[in-house]
């Protein structure tokens, strides 16, 4: 083993009681993809990050579990030849996000109008101003965007109807019928553009979240309902020395009500033998706490960071303009945490810009869907930010962040 690796801020040296059995189970943003990708991207990243952790890592083949959840075995070897197995569930809701894409320019953009006309009036994107720029600019640009599109392919297709009507002379009904396509060629246009901007996967997430938050996606609240009391049967009767839930994106927002559900279902969970752990990466829980009208959302955001039956570290990266770095999502939401009450979460950096070599890194950045999905991926040097340690490495999540976890009561 080598220097570097010895050293690395991510070994299991110190460790009380090395994780031997862990199961995690994975919360995903809005993403209609479902497992395959991210079974994929555990298995491609996890071998190219074991080089720089010196974990050896095997990733088995997917399952589908049940309605609720798919599954893949990963067996690890620590540089200490301590062995892990963990069992990583992926908790599955991507049949209700397909049921709720609308592919269509039109429908995305009348249901937009809604959701932006909600946020100004409600006063949110003036409080993530107050909170952080980032992610403001990113929940403004995807309608300034579709705006672009649609204004600029109007004004295209009647400066051209005027000018072959007046050049060509042709009839108006012949040059409305070119100004039409002139329309869809625009719009075609702007879908090309978008796999590089990601602006209508943004719209489309936006609209749905706030749906849900008002009481209009049912379906996935009961999703919650039944997700929490799956993990809380397994939680009653499994072996496992740690229990992880991650979750990533807008899947930070949708955790806390599962999490809170699950703490009142079985106030004893996490206590005894099995740590119970929750990790946000790249959270975007302002995008709901801070609407006035979620009461019943803060409550429940209330009841997981008051809880003492958990250890809660969230990860953010300054560089990622999707998610609100370093805020702290308990008191921005305008909850008093009490002078004895330990903070919860943990905020610690991700500091993508430390992973990469310079010239990697000015590629990386200018992609802020691929800078958002840096959280679930390797890096070309190690920092204290490791995914695949926390959810296959020897130690539970409290121990590998001691230093900024001693608050926490166990």
């Amino acid at each position: 083993m080598s220097k570097e690796k010895s050293s690395a801020p991510n070994s299991e040296s110190g460790a009380a009681s090395p994780v031997r059995q862990r199961r995690v189970f994975y919360f995903s943003g809005f993403d209609p993809r479902g497992p395959a990708p991210y079974h994929a991207l555990y298995l491609e990243e996890g071998k190219k990050q074991a080089a720089l952790n010196g974990l050896d890592l095997s990733v088995k083949k997917r399952s589908r579990k049940n309605r609720l959840s798919s599954v893949w075995e990963i067996s690890a070897v620590s540089p200490g030849n301590v062995r892990i197995e963990t069992t990583y569930e992926f908790l599955r809701w991507d049949d209700i996000i397909r049921r709720n894409w609308p592919k269509n320019e039109m429908t995305m953009c009348l249901r937009a109008l809604k959701a932006y006309w909600v946020f100004l009036s409600s006063g949110l994107i003036g409080k993530f101003l107050h909170t952080s720029w980032p992610p403001s600019l990113t929940l403004i640009y995807p309608l300034l965007y579709i705006i672009a599109v649609l204004i600029g392919g109007a004004g295209i297709s009647v400066a051209a109807a005027v000018g072959m009507v007046h050049f060509f002379s042709l009839s108006w009904w012949a040059a409305l019928i070119s100004s039409l396509a002139t329309v869809a060629g625009f719009i075609a246009i702007g879908r090309i553009l978008d796999q590089r901007f990601h602006a209508y996967w943004l719209l489309r997430t936006y609209t749905f979240m706030l749906k849900w938050a008002t009481g209009g996606a049912p379906e996935l609240s009961q999703r919650i309902e039944d997700f929490a009391q799956y993990i809380a049967d397994y939680i009653a009767e499994g072996e496992d020395d740690e229990v992880l839930i991650v979750s990533h994106s807008v899947g930070t927002i949708l955790v806390i009500p599962l999490v809170a559900k699950l703490l009142k279902q079985n106030r004893e969970t996490g206590k005894g033998r099995c740590r119970l752990g929750l990790v946000t990466l790249g959270n975007s829980i302002p995008l709901v706490s801070y609407l006035s009208g979620a009461r019943v959302f803060r409550e429940d955001l209330k009841e997981v960071a008051f809880a003492a039956e958990i250890d809660w570290v969230d990860f953010s990266a300054r560089r990622d303009g999707a998610c609100f770095a370093r805020a702290d999502p308990v008191t921005s939401s305008g909850i008093e945490r009490p002078p004895d009450c330990p903070i919860r979460p943990v905020m610690l950096p991700a500091r993508f810009v430390q992973m990469f070599s310079e010239s990697s890194y000015n590629q990386i950045k200018r992609d802020i869907f691929r800078i958002h999905f840096q959280y679930l991926m390797a890096g070309e040097k190690l920092t204290k930010y490791d995914f695949f340690a926390i959810s296959a490495g020897p130690q539970t999540l409290s121990e590998r962040y001691i230093e900024h976890t001693s608050s926490i009561s166990h």
